[in-house]
């Protein structure tokens, strides 16, 4: 199992429930291995293999930088998005993304 799908793995595990007001889908497109559907909402957390319906969110980036900022080791800038380093159609939705996760 890669160290990308050992974080996507335990999603459901430290997914804090009540955090996302709103029901939302996360869709993951790390290198060109690694795709991933997270659907949030209430109390639910649900992980999907690869890309399922349309996401509210999308995150299209290198696992590397994916592993650094799920890790604390990165926060995303600007010019990482203006870059292309990371390409969102939302990149406030993927603040919201980690906050669902931590306690």
């Amino acid at each position: 199992m890669s160290e990308v799908a050992a974080v996507f793995d335990t999603l459901t595990k430290m997914y804090q429930p009540g955090k996302v007001k709103t029901p939302r889908t996360f869709y993951f497109s790390l290198d060109e291995e690694e795709k991933w559907t997270v659907k949030l909402g209430g109390d639910r957390c649900e992980v999907i293999a690869g890309k399922n319906g349309d996401a509210d969110c999308f995150f299209k980036g290198s696992a590397e930088m994916f592993l650094d900022v799920w890790n604390g080791r990165y926060t995303p800038t600007a010019m990482d998005f203006m870059m292309g380093k990371i390409k969102s159609n939302n990149p406030m939705l993927l603040k919201e993304f980690i906050e669902a996760f931590r306690k």
